[in-house]
């Protein structure tokens, strides 16, 4: 299509389109900016605008400034954004080796379970890419879905391979939709009906629907558990057990009984624990006991030894038998050998952390590993520090 076909009214008018649907984007995004990498394509999109106002002040739009705009990518981006569920990373990088730049997941979702490729391109264009109709060096959407399984591989979600699911803004050949699910990617399709959007999931109304591909979330399916020190101080501590009504001398402490009061520990771990069964290494027990001894109250000190009839305690594992990437990890900051044990334990074990260890938890991630965890907020405890502490009114 040739600028000619179109008078510069005309394209001011396609670009007043695109800028209103940048408009409506950002507006869309501000509810979710604190979405790690929500911000990052709110810039893209602030960048798009910018280019489209700056052509159409200057009245110098061509047809290619229209087509070639990555507002289209971001409608879909967003709109996929949008009714995706606990959602923890927009445009998020993975290093694959052998790769000049990072692999990049459009949407990470179900906390962290489904990897969402948005796919904006035109059915041809597809094809062509397919069957070699392309620029010499450019990866066909096969060979992009083989890269993206891979790296589900090779960076489990809860020691599962997260689903693929590759979501296009239109219809495709149904021989592609086969080869694609074939490589093992659930294909979403975005298409119009009647004006209004259908979402269609092809791959759910498919026979040969894989295992690996089902709805249940792989938080569902854990039944082994490793529990931090944290975990067994919070569970004990009478704050969590009906006392919570102090204010401490200690700041901290008084800020943690308000936490309490506002939404209780408690239940929350005895919910997560029915029907797991529950471990924990040599070392975590010691240096729980360590601190039992020394700051348990009586009743603290009787919930501790309940607590341990129903927890396995086992030796600890050798850091030369976890996996390389915890073995990696620098020491220093919230990385202490303590908690690098405990986790390099639950890793081996193949079990899902129980801890309050944010700190860890993000100084991994910060140096590239991933850990399995349920993160509850942290509790001291306090039987004891409530003799000098001033009871709450009722």
């Amino acid at each position: 299509m040739q600028n000619y076909e179109h008078t510069i009214e005309e394209l001011t008018q396609l670009a007043q389109e695109k800028i209103d649907l940048g408009e409506k984007l950002l507006k869309s995004l501000s509810q979710r900016n604190t979405i790690e990498g929500v911000k990052k394509i709110q810039k893209k999109i602030s960048q798009e605008l910018k280019f489209l106002n700056r052509v159409k002040a200057n009245r110098t739009v061509t047809i290619n400034h229209i087509l070639c705009s990555n507002l289209t990518h971001f409608g879909c981006l967003v709109d996929c954004l949008l009714v995706s569920a606990d959602v923890k990373h927009v445009d998020y990088p993975l290093p694959v080796e052998d790769r000049a730049c990072p692999l990049r997941v459009d949407i990470v979702c179900d906390g962290g379970a489904t990897w969402i490729k948005v796919i904006a391109r035109n059915p041809k264009s597809l094809s062509d890419a397919v069957y070699g109709r392309t620029s010499y060096g450019s990866k066909s959407i096969l060979e992009q879905a083989e890269e993206y399984v891979q790296a589900a591989c090779n960076f489990p979600y809860m020691f599962r391979p997260p689903t693929i699911v590759f979501r296009f803004l239109s219809r495709l050949d149904s021989e592609l939709i086969e080869e694609l699910q074939r490589i093992g990617v659930r294909v979403v399709i975005l298409t119009e009906d009647l004006n209004e959007q259908i979402r269609i999931d092809v791959t759910a109304a498919s026979s040969s629907r894989s295992s690996s591909q089902t709805d249940t979330n792989p938080k569902d399916e854990i039944r082994l558990l490793n529990v931090d020190v944290t975990t067994l101080i919070a569970y004990c501590s009478a704050m969590t057990n009906g006392s919570a009504r102090w204010e401490f001398k200690q700041p901290l402490l008084s800020e943690q009984a308000r936490w309490e009061r506002d939404k209780p520990v408690k239940p929350v771990l005895e919910r997560l624990f029915e029907g797991k069964r529950l471990i924990c290494c040599q070392t975590a027990y010691d240096s729980f006991h360590d601190i039992l001894s020394i700051l348990g109250g009586e009743q603290e000190k009787a919930r501790a030894t309940e607590l341990f009839d129903r927890i396995h305690v086992l030796p600890d594992v050798p850091l030369e038998q976890a996996p390389k990437e915890l073995q990696s990890l620098k020491l220093g900051g919230k990385i202490r050998p303590r908690s690098l044990q405990v986790f390099a334990f639950g890793l081996y074990h193949r079990a899902v952390t129980v801890t309050s260890n944010e700190g860890f938890t993000r100084a991994a991630k910060m140096q590239g590993l991933e850990v399995p965890v349920f993160l509850h907020e942290a509790r001291a405890l306090t039987e004891d520090k409530e003799r000098t502490a001033k009871a709450l009114p009722e």
